[in-house]
């Protein structure tokens, strides 16, 4: 079966789809969290349920049925910030003026 992380982020892509991906950090961050919380039972019987399927679940239906699962792109950073890429932005030594 898929590893813990790999679950807990289709975990979280699922419940994204649901409330919409334009979520704030702390909105964000919580969701993480109380998935993170999750036992391993609880996270596979959450799954299952959010994927329409009988629990306990085969370890190879699971994973099919994961690799469906779309997760939404991040920033290549770690930790998700909401906040827009102002890398391109010339810093103020850089600016004519």
């Amino acid at each position: 079966m898929a590893d813990r992380v790999a679950r807990e982020r289709k975990l979280v892509a699922l419940m994204l789809n649901d409330l919409g991906t334009d979520l704030g950090e702390p909105e964000m961050m919580r969701m993480e969290e109380e998935v993170r919380a999750l036992d391993d039972e609880e996270l596979d019987r959450t799954l299952a349920a959010r994927l329409d399927l009988p629990y306990p679940v085969d370890d190879e239906v699971m994973d099919r049925t994961l690799a469906h699962v779309d997760e939404p792109e991040r920033s290549s950073e770690q930790d998700f910030t909401g906040a827009p890429d102002l890398s391109h932005e010339a810093r103020p030594e850089e600016r004519e003026g």
